[in-house]
Parts: structure tokens; sequence; C-alpha cells
């Protein structure tokens, strides 16, 4: 997997997965095509947390992600893998992973910071996604960690969400 070349190493984890009948490149195109509109619970969540100002409508979901800081850092036959730095501490600044978003995402390590990856993966009928968070010091994980606690469940049911979404799409584009 594209993934493990991503983040081989990391200190949380979720993985969610659904069985889509669909050849994958139907698969992958609805990865990167579904919108806002598909994702009401995500909307939903996104509006409690920004107090209703939230982004939404036709726009591609990854669309947006990109736009706010995660990049595309591998694509593959049956896999795109999307990631991101971002400081653990509020007030700090994602950091930039431009112009070769893998390299800079690979080899980030500086202090006070976690990397966050995630794949979609579409084998034998199964869509997967993993996403892998990846700290780079001690005391930066201790405060990740209360955070990820916080944001695991709704996180994982965004995913959730997002599979479905993503199932119902390549299904109609291979019809």
């Amino acid at each position: 997997m594209l993934l493990d070349d991503v983040l081989p190493r990391w200190d949380h984890r979720e993985r969610h997965a659904l069985r889509v009948p669909a050849p994958t490149g139907d698969v992958l195109t609805a990865v990167e095509s579904v919108t806002w509109n598909e994702l009401p619970l995500f909307r939903a969540l996104a509006a409690l947390s920004s107090a209703g100002r939230t982004p939404h409508g036709p726009v591609p979901f990854l669309d947006r992600m990109t736009a706010g800081g995660f990049r595309v850092l591998r694509r593959g036959p049956d896999e795109l893998v999307v990631g991101a730095v971002a400081p653990v501490r509020r007030g700090g600044s994602a950091r930039t992973l431009d112009p070769d978003p893998y390299d800079a995402f690979v080899s980030f390590s500086e202090p006070g910071h976690y990397r966050v990856a995630f794949n979609f993966h579409h084998a034998r009928g199964v869509l997967s996604t993993e996403t892998r968070v990846g700290v780079t010091d001690q005391r930066s994980l201790r405060a990740f960690t209360r955070y990820w606690w916080l944001i695991r469940l709704p996180g994982g049911l965004i995913r959730r969400e997002w599979l479905r979404a993503i199932r119902t799409a390549a299904l109609a584009m291979a019809r």
C-alpha cells in the first residue's frame, strides 16, 4: 500500500472499510468527486464547530481539503493518499507541503507538529480508508492524544459517511 510508504510508523490510527462492487477506476473517481452536499453529517459537525460558517455546495470535498492545507501525496491505480502537517498547539501554523508534497511530508520532523495521512484503497471489491497520525515529539504526543480521543468518534462517523457516499457515486458511474 502507498500509505505504508508515506507514513510507515504512526502513533494513532483508524481504519474503516465498505464493500463497493464497482470498477476501481470508478471508485477512485468517486473519491475525488463526492461533494459537501453528499456529506450531511460532516456539514452538521462542521457547522457546530464553526458557528454555522461552513463551505458547502457542489464543490468536491477533497478539493476543499486540498485548498485548506492537505495535499495529495501519492496516487496509484487502486489507492489515493492525502496528508498534511499541522501544529499540535493552537496558534501555530500548518506547514506548506509545496512544491513536492511527498518529500516535504515524509522528511518533516520539527517538534510540536503532527503528520496526518489518510488513504482510500480499493481492492477485491472493498474500499478502505485508513487514517494515520505521527507526532514529532513526546510532549506533543501527550497533547495530541487528548485531542485524538475527542475527535476519534466524530472522525470515524465522517469517514464512514464518506465511504457510503463514494459507494453511491461509484455504483452510479458503473451503471
